[in-house]
């Protein structure tokens, strides 16, 4: 009796045991099992920390780069500005000065035009005189032929001594007259002359008003272009003592004596980057291991 109760002890702790050996086995198996997935998951985790890294590194890069030509698009666009409004002054002292060449030379011809219409009136002038002077004396050389030839026929008609007098006195009395009217003439025509002199001097004193109203034009046309320029100059100043605190400032990412350092930093954020990565994914591992040892230990 005893000996069948022993037996079948055996046989159950032999059944227990071999139960014991087969969960055993199972349990190595399912540790292998576990291990490898967790390897498969390392290295997952690895693969998609680098991942993230090389994408995180890639996404700085790109702002650094977008950042950098960003300020040469900037510096481009500010130096496209300065060439345009140089070209713009260029182009207004060209036309004003081209303005400047064209007003001297307008009035040049105007004053030859004006000196020529005086030189024509005093030709005109004394063309009319002189012919006037022609007719006067073919009209004075035919009255004196016909006096010295009425007087001719009156000596050969033996005329008194007392009436050939008289004829000669009436005959110097004529001549006086013919004179004082030759002098009436002469200052007619002086006056003529000096009245063609006073409307010229009046053409050239209405000519010389008219210049010195567009000098007083171009006087106040210069005085506001050189406002301007003063005010552009200022300006001018300003930027480029706001330019020269810039360079001046260690903040300044455009000052090239802090470029290095600017380097650095730009290496040492990356560096940083790469560390938070690496810390984050240190950060699941670890909570991953915790979970499954809690659930080892259940």
């Amino acid at each position: 009796m005893e000996a069948d109760i022993i037996t079948d002890l055996r046989s159950k702790l032999k059944e227990v045991e071999e139960e014991r050996l087969k969960a055993a086995q199972y349990g190595l198996q399912l540790l292998e099992s576990q291990n490898e997935l967790q390897t498969q998951l390392d290295k997952c985790r690895n693969e998609m920390m680098t991942i993230t890294e090389n994408y995180e590194q890639e996404k700085y890069t790109l702002q650094r780069e977008v950042e950098l030509k960003s300020r040469m698009l900037e510096s481009l666009s500010s130096e496209c500005e300065a060439i345009k409004q140089d070209q713009k002054m260029h182009l207004e002292k060209l036309e004003e000065q081209l303005s400047r060449t064209h007003g001297q030379e307008v009035n040049e011809l105007k004053n030859k035009l004006e000196k020529l219409k005086a030189e024509l009136d005093e030709a005109r002038l004394s063309e009319k005189q002189l012919k006037h002077k022609v007719d006067h004396q073919k009209d004075l050389l035919s009255c004196k032929s016909e006096e010295v030839r009425i007087m001719s026929e009156r000596v050969h008609e033996s005329m008194s001594s007392e009436v050939l007098a008289l004829q000669i006195e009436l005959t110097e009395m004529e001549s006086m007259k013919t004179n004082l009217k030759e002098e009436m003439n002469e200052l007619q025509y002086r006056q003529e002359q000096l009245e063609l002199l006073n409307s010229n001097l009046m053409r050239q004193v209405d000519r010389l008003t008219e210049e010195k109203e567009e000098r007083e034009k171009e006087a106040v046309s210069y005085y506001n272009a050189l406002e301007k320029a003063r005010v552009a100059n200022q300006d001018l100043q300003v930027q480029l003592d706001q330019a020269l605190q810039q360079a001046l400032d260690p903040n300044s990412k455009g000052n090239s004596l802090f470029a290095e350092v600017e380097d650095r930093r730009a290496a040492m954020e990356r560096q940083l980057i790469s560390m938070k990565v690496k810390y984050q994914s240190l950060k699941k591992q670890n909570a991953f291991n915790r979970e499954q040892m809690q659930r080892m230990k259940v």
